[in-house]
């Protein structure tokens, strides 16, 4: 890609495209980046290239014979893009760099002061771009920003085709965390699941995070995202883990999710560890045969698949432990817990620890229970 760029302060320009990645990029032959100073193209014996406001004004206001002379001796037969820098022109979005990036040339031209003659944009310019709602001093910033998002999509500048395909915004959503060695810092540690090598929970771990944190920062960018159904179920979770976190905050209990992959292991290890082995077979069949699996997490015991206690009793065994799992079966939801969770704060919930050596069970039913095994 060949990219013009005009401006009064090329200075300001020079060491940003000629470092780093761009720079090499420009070494390489995948860029080429051309730098121009419009004052080189004033007649003005003064070497002006701004005069004051007709109508009056504070400031003053770039002429047009420099800034069209230069864009025509730079780019004659228009086959550039032609772009002016201005807070009033459309906002750059990923969108609008992807589509800049399928251009074989671009020009970006560099206002200052109060800007540019109005006659400049009508017989030169193809649009103008505006990097966010706010105002510089003039456009060599907002042409760097563009400049460095655009030449990261051009094959062979970054190095890796791979390096811009997951970024943020790139599929819609903010970009997921990243980390690299030691797996322990600080006793910060790196998640499990991407010190275990399986790629598939690696991918579902991402897109979760990806989810998470966008709902959270740019919630209004899952309106146009491309979401399939299991995103929209992740998505649905997360925010049930809000209520439910914010239900317990209310009662001083501190909480932290537990990730979507483990929490859809949950039941299967719940039941596996507190149903025996010689009810198991029977269990399965009379728990899950026909209903949501949330059914079997109550009717394990109150059918008696599995060694309990229940009333006043379950509830006295359980003020002797501390608990630091929380599930909420209907929600589909599974909390770590510091601090006691009161038996109204959900109508079904299970309370449990880490290693799974005893479990108690609030079901929704009238009658029955609650239920405690260990």
């Amino acid at each position: 890609m060949k990219i013009e760029v005009l401006t009064l302060f090329p200075e300001m320009l020079a060491p940003m495209l000629s470092g780093s990645f761009l720079g090499r990029a420009v070494e390489a032959g995948h860029l080429e980046v051309n730098l121009t100073n419009i004052r080189d193209y004033t007649k003005d014996k003064h070497r002006r290239t701004d005069d004051y406001p007709f109508g009056g004004g504070a400031g003053m206001v770039m002429f047009p014979q420099p800034i069209v002379d230069a864009i025509e001796a730079r780019d004659p037969e228009h086959r550039a893009r032609r772009i002016y820098m201005s807070p009033r022109g459309r906002t750059l979005t990923q969108k609008v760099v992807e589509e800049l990036a399928q251009e074989e040339s671009l020009l970006f031209l560099c206002g200052h002061y109060e800007g540019v003659d109005q006659r400049v944009l009508d017989l030169c310019i193809d649009e103008e771009l505006s990097i966010g709602d706010y105002v510089l001093t003039g456009g060599e910033l907002g042409a760097l920003v563009t400049i460095d998002a655009v030449s990261r999509l051009i094959p062979g500048v970054l190095g890796c085709d791979e390096s811009s395909e997951d970024e943020s915004f790139s599929m819609g959503l903010l970009e997921y965390p990243r980390y690299t060695r030691p797996a322990d810092y600080r006793g910060m540690r790196v998640p499990d699941v991407l010190l275990g090598g399986n790629h598939a929970d690696i991918t579902a771990w991402r897109r979760e995070q990806s989810l998470e944190i966008t709902r959270k920062s740019r919630p209004d960018l899952l309106d146009t995202a491309p979401l399939d159904d299991n995103d929209r179920a992740i998505l649905s979770q997360l925010e049930a883990a809000d209520k439910a976190a914010a239900k317990l905050a209310e009662y001083g209990v501190t909480t932290e999710r537990i990730g979507c992959a483990e929490t859809a292991a949950f039941p299967k290890k719940w039941f596996a560890r507190f149903v025996p082995e010689n009810t198991r077979k029977a269990a399965k069949k009379q728990c899950f045969s026909g209903r949501r699996h949330i059914g079997f997490l109550w009717q394990a015991f109150s059918m008696d698949f599995a060694p309990h206690t229940d009333g006043e009793e379950a509830r006295a065994k359980l003020a002797e432990k501390q608990p630091s799992l929380l599930y909420l079966p209907e929600e589909n939801v599974l909390l770590k817990v510091d601090g006691a969770v009161p038996a109204d704060a959900f109508r079904h919930f299970i309370l449990t620890d880490d290693a799974l050596t005893f479990t108690y069970v609030q079901p929704h039913k009238s009658g029955f229970g609650p239920y405690y095994c260990e």
